[in-house]
């Protein structure tokens, strides 16, 4: 499979490349030599905040209060 780095230093991946991928976004690159490895930014950032959320303390429903709380109507 080709890719194609642009004159902007950017690389284009094949459409069906591009539909393989789990998420869409930003992505964490890691290149060694000749290899070039992206790995999904989201699910690391989620696993962070999971961890945060853990030492926290914060249940699932602190969460769903929060999101109510958010979402009430303005006054």
């Amino acid at each position: 499979m080709h890719v194609k780095i642009t004159p902007n230093d950017q690389i284009t991946l094949p459409d069906e490349t591009a539909s393989q991928m789990e998420v869409a976004g930003y992505s964490d690159v890691e290149v060694d030599r000749a290899a070039t490895v992206l790995t999904s930014d989201l699910v690391q950032t989620a696993d962070v905040v999971r961890d945060k959320l853990i030492v926290l303390g914060l249940l699932e429903k602190d969460v769903a209060d929060a999101c109510v709380w958010a979402r009430r109507p303005k006054e």
